[in-house]
């Protein structure tokens, strides 16, 4: 029976084995970085093996997490903010500490006034020739008393009859500094050929 002979393997045998190698090794690692989509699931992943770095990354861009797979412990404590969430889920804060009261306002005008008293005063006007259209014209004045101001006034006449040409011909009021009214002037005219009182109505008021 023959011995077989043992040989060592040449230097280009060596060679050609260690290329070989190399190649199977290299289609190995396409192999495992070049993975079919929506092959690799929850039974494939390690735990704690998914990090932001990973996250950020474009191939899972588009990836979706399943429902009810993010819960409140697995959310970093102040990474969310406020346009994170809907219109209306966040709640409102707690009210906050009543302000200091505001400073007494200034006492406003009073609105209602007081008593109203008539104030009067009269002057005789000559009737000259009866309705000949030449007026006899007499001015007359009245203040209110000194702590009083002019709310309004009004004019008559002694003679109260239709015929009678008897007219006021004007009536304005008088200011004092502060351009408040405290009394007014009026003005008759009498064309009726009888001497008649004038007389000039001021309502005053303390106000």
């Amino acid at each position: 029976m023959r011995k077989l002979l043992r040989r060592r393997p040449s230097p280009a045998m060596v060679v050609a084995c260690i290329a070989l190698l190399v190649a199977l090794s290299g289609t190995g690692i396409a192999a495992v970085t070049a993975l079919p989509n929506n092959s690799v699931g929850p039974a494939q992943l390690k735990s704690n093996a998914v990090t932001n770095p990973k996250l950020a990354a474009s191939a899972v861009t588009n990836a979706k997490l399943a429902a009810d797979a993010v819960t409140g412990a697995k959310v970093k404590n102040g990474s969310l903010q406020k346009g994170d969430f809907a219109a209306g889920q966040l709640p409102s804060g707690p009210a906050g500490p009543k302000g200091d009261t505001g400073d007494k306002g200034e006492t406003g005008p009073q609105g209602v006034i007081g008593a109203i008293t008539v104030r009067s005063s009269t002057v005789l006007i000559d009737g000259g020739t009866g309705q000949n259209g030449a007026y006899s014209t007499r001015s007359i004045s009245r203040n209110c008393d000194s702590d009083e101001k002019a709310i309004s006034a009004g004019t008559g006449w002694s003679d109260d009859v239709n015929d009678l040409e008897l007219v006021t011909v004007a009536i304005k009021p008088v200011l004092n500094a502060q351009n408040q009214v405290i009394g007014y002037i009026g003005k008759g005219g009498n064309d009726s050929g009888n001497d008649s009182t004038f007389t000039l109505y001021v309502l005053c008021y303390k106000g």
